[in-house]
């Protein structure tokens, strides 16, 4: 693909929300995204860019919105695929009354259900972060991923459990986890769900 050196081009736009005025120089392409993802979040353009910087200072404010506009079109990419996938992701996630979660091979979370959301971010995220917890909440794993992934795709059983941990800062949610694959079909980079529980104290 041929790149457009209009797409290079940067280009000042002044925000304003709420009083407050933002001045920022970002390229065209970049701009026509956030647009886009503005549209597609039902929100207007000042408020979605003014969500992301926060009170970032000058010198990081393009490059959030960089990161938001990639993140963005890989979480889209996901989410293409999770429709594609033989096994009905959003029935499964709504209806499910334990917490559960759609987790990539990375090791980062995609998607989640109500209870994750009220019972384990509840306990760390005031509820306006929940949807961006996969950037400030930290998920680690008694297992490997490559393991679990492993261990799934060689047949070893119907799910692999593991111990689950999701903290911020000093705040932990200790948890045990029951990996499963979305489909039969799927392959080492597909993503799995996983079923949450109660971690079983020691006698």
């Amino acid at each position: 693909m041929e790149i457009n050196p209009a797409w290079l081009k940067p280009r000042q736009r002044i925000l304003q929300r709420d009083g407050k005025r933002v001045s920022i120089r970002l390229e065209e392409e970049f701009w026509e995204q956030l647009e886009f993802c503005a549209k597609d979040e039902g929100v207007k353009l000042a408020d979605l860019v003014f969500g992301v910087i926060g009170g970032a200072d000058t010198t990081n404010r393009t490059s959030l919105l960089r990161i938001y506009c990639a993140r963005w079109m890989r979480r889209k990419v996901v989410q293409t695929f999770l429709t594609k996938s033989n096994a009905d992701i959003q029935g499964i996630l709504s209806s499910c009354p334990i917490p559960c979660v759609i987790v990539s091979s990375e090791k980062r979370l995609i998607a989640q259900n109500t209870a994750f959301s009220e019972k384990v971010l509840g306990a760390l995220l005031s509820p306006d972060m929940w949807r961006d917890a996969d950037t400030v909440v930290r998920f680690s794993l008694s297992k490997p991923i490559d393991r679990i992934i492993k261990e799934l795709s060689e047949g070893l059983g119907a799910y692999v459990e593991t111990n689950v941990a999701f903290s911020r800062g000093s705040e932990i949610v200790q948890m045990v986890g029951r990996f499963c694959r979305l489909n039969q079909d799927g392959t080492d980079s597909s993503p799995l769900i996983c079923f949450l529980g109660a971690l079983n104290k020691p006698r």
